[in-house]
C-alpha cells in the first residue's frame, strides 16, 4: 500500500469511502502483491484524475510489473 501511495490508510475504513483513484491503487497494489508472471495488463487510461506526484509514481510501479 505504500508503494501506491495509500500509506495514510487504515484498515478499519469502509471500502465505500474511498475515491475512485484510491480503490483503483488498492487494485494495482493487489496485482503487485501477486507475484504473477508473463501477464498482460491492458490499461486504459490509468493516470485520469490523478496527482502529478501519483502520475510518476504510477509509472514507476507499472514498470515492476
Amino acid at each position: 500500500m505504500f508503494d501506491v501511495g495509500l500509506g495514510y490508510l487504515t484498515l478499519n475504513r469502509m471500502s465505500s469511502t474511498l475515491a475512485g483513484g484510491e480503490a483503483q491503487r488498492i487494485r494495482l497494489a493487489t496485482q503487485v502483491g501477486s507475484g504473477l508472471v508473463g501477464v498482460c495488463y491492458v490499461l486504459d487510461e490509468p493516470t485520469i484524475g490523478l496527482h502529478k506526484r501519483d502520475n510518476d509514481r504510477l509509472l514507476g510501479i507499472l514498470q515492476r510489473l
